[in-house]
C-alpha cells in the first residue's frame, strides 16, 4: 500500500503518481489534485496507474502519447474548471470535483461507450446513474471526514444548476451551433 504522502504527492514532483497522471496545464493541475483527494485512499491506490487527466488549457491541441493511450484518458473541458480565485467551497469548484469523480467512476467501473459499444439508452442511463451515485458518495464522504462547516454535502439540485450553467456557457462559445 502506498503511503498517503507518496500517493498524493504534488504533480510538480518528477515521477510522482500525480506527475504521471495529470496534464492539465500549470495553472489547473492543482485543481485535479484537490478533486482526487476526494476519492477514498483505497480507490486512488488501486487505480493510480490507470488514469490520466488532460485539458487543453495551455495549448490548441495535443497528441496522446502511447503511455497515455494505455490508460483511462479523461479529457476535461476548460469551462468546467473553477473560476479564477475560487476556493474549494465555490460552486464552480464543487461542480469540478463532481465532474472529475464522475469520470473516475466511469473509468474504474470500465463503463462501455454508448457510441462504440452499441449501448441501449437504458444501459447508458444506468451507467450514468452509477457514476453519479459514486461521485456523490465520494464527495459527501470526503466532506463528512473533513468536518468543515463551510463545505456542505453536494446535492443533485446543485449539480443540475451547474450543468445548466455550463450548457449555457458551451452554447455561447459555440454560437448555438
Amino acid at each position: 500500500m502506498t503511503e498517503s504522502d507518496k500517493l498524493y504527492q504534488s504533480w510538480m514532483v518528477e515521477g510522482s503518481y500525480f506527475n504521471r497522471m495529470i496534464d492539465c496545464g500549470y495553472s489547473r493541475n492543482r485543481w485535479v489534485e484537490i478533486a482526487l483527494s476526494y476519492l477514498p485512499h483505497e480507490i486512488l491506490e488501486e487505480h493510480k496507474e490507470d488514469l490520466v487527466f488532460i485539458a487543453l488549457t495551455e495549448c490548441d491541441a495535443c497528441r496522446l502519447a502511447p503511455q497515455y493511450r494505455e490508460r483511462e484518458v479523461i479529457i476535461l473541458s476548460d469551462h468546467v474548471f473553477p473560476v479564477p480565485g475560487a476556493s474549494e467551497d465555490h460552486p464552480t469548484a464543487r461542480y469540478f470535483f463532481f465532474v472529475v469523480l464522475h469520470e473516475v467512476a466511469h473509468a474504474i467501473r470500465r463503463h462501455k461507450s454508448p457510441r462504440f459499444d452499441g449501448l441501449l439508452n437504458e444501459e447508458n442511463e444506468a451507467q450514468e446513474r452509477e457514476a453519479d451515485d459514486l461521485a456523490y458518495g465520494w464527495f459527501n464522504q470526503h466532506v463528512e471526514q473533513e468536518n468543515n462547516p463551510f463545505l456542505p454535502p453536494l446535492s443533485s439540485s446543485e449539480v443540475r444548476e451547474a450543468q445548466e450553467r455550463n450548457q449555457k456557457l458551451m452554447q455561447e462559445k459555440l454560437g448555438n451551433v
